[in-house]
């Protein structure tokens, strides 16, 4: 009897003991198991230019290309006349093209300062860091008139500068084309002819990677040591201040 109890005591003290060495002893892995694999890192984000653009000032050369404009009568659009356009030099309202240009390029990623929707604009502080002005000029004027209104086409040729407020240069210009058509009558259809056409040559200009050359150009810190860009001459657009 004896035996037996000293081997049940001696079984149990060896059940307690294996469970505190199986804890203590490391298990090793398969010599064949993969190693974990490491996780990749993201790739870096773009950098996004937050310089902004604003429209500077439209001017509607009618002077230095001199043209006459077709012009045809009533719902048929017959007894075709030619007008010729006065000579002059003439600002556009700034609030018509700027919002011509806030709708174009906003959908397009461009960061803007616009006061067409902004009813304190003049109290504003806010300025853009690129100035951006243009002068038309029309190259062809085919449109009709009646008591509907005005349809037609009106081909324009867009010079544009680009202005740096941090350098106080002119850095980039380029030459568009654009063009504005309306194939129905409309009452404002003058108006509307013009502004197809300006935001056509807007969007060219965009999508040649104009605008976005000169919002992501050097910083101001850089400027100095940047070589100055080459321009067009200065005399199409007065420096904006």
């Amino acid at each position: 009897m004896m035996r037996v109890t000293r081997a049940i005591v001696a079984a149990g003290l060896i059940g307690l003991a294996l469970p505190a060495l199986a804890q203590e002893a490391p298990v090793a892995p398969p010599a064949d198991a993969p190693a974990a694999a490491e996780t990749p890192a993201p790739p870096p984000v773009a950098a996004i230019s937050m310089r902004t653009l604003e429209l500077s000032k439209v001017v509607l050369d009618t002077e230095t290309n001199r043209i006459k404009a077709r012009v045809k009568g009533g719902t048929l659009c017959v007894f075709p006349s030619h007008i010729e356009l006065p000579a002059e030099k003439k600002t556009q309202e700034q609030e018509r093209y700027d919002g011509l240009v806030a709708r174009a390029l906003k959908e397009r990623g461009v960061g803007l300062v616009t006061k067409a929707d902004d009813l304190f604009a003049s109290e504003s502080a806010a300025k853009g860091d690129v100035l951006i002005g243009a002068v038309m000029e029309p190259t062809a004027m085919n449109i009709c008139s009646s008591v509907d209104g005005f349809k037609g086409t009106i081909d324009i040729s867009v010079q544009w500068q680009l202005f740096d407020r941090a350098k106080g240069a002119v850095v980039q210009s380029a030459t568009t084309k654009g063009t504005g058509t309306l194939p129905k009558f409309s009452v404002n259809g003058y108006e509307e002819m013009w502004d197809l056409a300006f935001v056509d040559a807007l969007v060219k200009l965009h999508d040649q990677g104009v605008v976005r050359a000169a919002l992501e150009g050097a910083p101001a810190a850089a400027a100095d040591a940047a070589a100055p860009a080459e321009t067009a001459p200065a005399a199409t657009l007065p420096q904006v201040p």
